[in-house]
């Protein structure tokens, strides 16, 4: 968990939650185990790992928006993974954005934060407040040599730079994993599974 100062440089649609001075970032690791796992694509057991984890962000969320609220500030919990725009998968708030600029990651080439750890295996969820909170900054490390994700993407969405990176070939693969295996989601998580970070 780790905070960063909010300002007007929040990307839509967070652009309405610009009005707190602060957001906390906070992860929450997948099971090692469970991403192992995969090998072709989504299972359901992993499925059901991503929706369990969701719950349990959002749980988090708002227990701390409470005890922020009981201190007598005011605070905001952003749903884990709720889309509001479906024609650009776009959230309240991108909980990547507000990760990384906490220090919590750097943007991979998957285009998920690479915590230096446990790599692209933690999800977030953000809360929005105006509590004084010391804050992170981003990190000043990146993928380095690592091209891991890239040859294991069934889309061919991941290229060398993270600018480069086809998020409408990602979007239609999840919607092939989702009607052909009837998971439920749009979730792939091979790319997840090949990211393991870079602690050096």
């Amino acid at each position: 968990m780790e905070a960063m100062k909010s300002s007007a440089e929040c990307p839509p649609p967070m652009t309405e939650l610009g009005r707190f001075p602060y957001a906390v970032s906070v992860g929450y690791r997948l099971s090692d185990a469970i991403m192992e796992s995969l090998t072709e694509g989504p299972t359901k057991l992993y499925a059901y790992h991503y929706r369990v984890v969701n719950k349990e962000l959002d749980s988090i969320a708002l227990r701390l928006a409470n005890e922020v609220q009981r201190l007598g500030f005011a605070a905001c919990p952003v749903p884990s993974s709720q889309v509001i725009d479906w024609a650009n998968d776009l959230g309240h708030a991108s909980h990547r954005w507000a990760a990384y600029h906490a220090g919590l990651g750097w943007y991979g080439r998957n285009n998920l934060i690479v915590s230096p750890r446990y790599g692209a295996r933690v999800r977030y969820v953000t809360i929005f407040t105006d509590i004084p909170l010391p804050t992170g900054k981003p990190l000043a490390q990146d993928c380095g040599e690592c091209r891991a994700c890239i040859s294991v993407c069934p889309a061919g969405a991941i290229a060398e730079r993270r600018e480069e990176f086809n998020l409408a070939k990602c979007r239609e693969q999840l919607r092939v994993f989702r009607n052909q295996w009837n998971i439920g989601h749009n979730i792939c998580g091979l790319c997840i599974k090949a990211c393991r970070g870079n602690p050096g």
